[in-house]
């Protein structure tokens, strides 16, 4: 009964770790379409967000039945709580995609601003913190997540200059307004799916060792 639970437990740990690369997926495939200003693409991308509600609500109920039925208890339950932590950062990360999807579909008939004001590079260090910290919980290996914090302090500066940068654009030249307006929506998407990333290397943690740390 024993060996059973703890397939079971591993399959849903694995469950989890599914639905998490399908919502970094998305939010991947989702900037690399605004990138391009592939509009069919982001439309294409953006249909994955029911999956994402149906499989979170689905997946949350088995941790709950896990919790009810089994009664976990040290790490086996410090697991499930991380694995219910994933589920909601992941939805969330997702959905962060489907609105960088929308925001292609908002941009002018015009190509970017050269080099975007920085969001490319913004987003090659968020999708980088989410990677790591994915890879982290599925090894288990800490070691991945240090640094956290400084990575997460470079996003946080990266976010406000290119607030600043789209700012001085728009009083200079009102034509890019539109152009930086939606910039700004993408800037504050990533910036929040790197905030997602620290909470969960956070709950990483604290499962891996039952210590709680703060990540920021």
């Amino acid at each position: 009964m024993k060996d059973y639970y703890h397939t079971e437990l591993e399959a849903y740990r694995g469950s989890v770790e599914g639905y998490s690369l399908f919502a970094l997926t998305m939010l991947r495939n989702s900037f690399d379409a605004f990138s391009a200003l592939d509009r069919e693409r982001a439309c294409e991308i953006a249909l994955g967000k029911e999956y994402l509600s149906i499989k979170a609500d689905q997946l949350e109920e088995l941790g709950l039945q896990f919790i009810a039925l089994h009664q976990p208890v040290a790490s086996d339950l410090r697991t499930i709580s991380c694995c219910m932590n994933l589920i909601t950062s992941a939805e969330r990360i997702g959905r962060y995609g489907k609105d960088i999807c929308h925001c292609t579909y908002k941009l002018p008939e015009t190509p970017h601003i050269e080099g975007m004001m920085g969001l490319g590079r913004m987003a090659k260090l968020t999708i980088s913190m989410l990677e790591d910290v994915l890879t982290a919980f599925q090894r288990q290996d800490l070691s991945i997540i240090r640094g956290f914090s400084e990575r997460d302090d470079q996003v946080d500066r990266m976010r406000y200059l290119i607030y600043e940068d789209c700012i001085s654009v728009m009083e200079n030249d009102p034509k890019y307004i539109p152009v930086c307006a939606t910039y700004l929506l993408v800037d504050r998407y990533l910036e929040r799916c790197a905030d997602h990333a620290c909470k969960t290397a956070e709950k990483v943690h604290y499962m891996v060792t039952g210590e709680r740390v703060d990540i920021r």
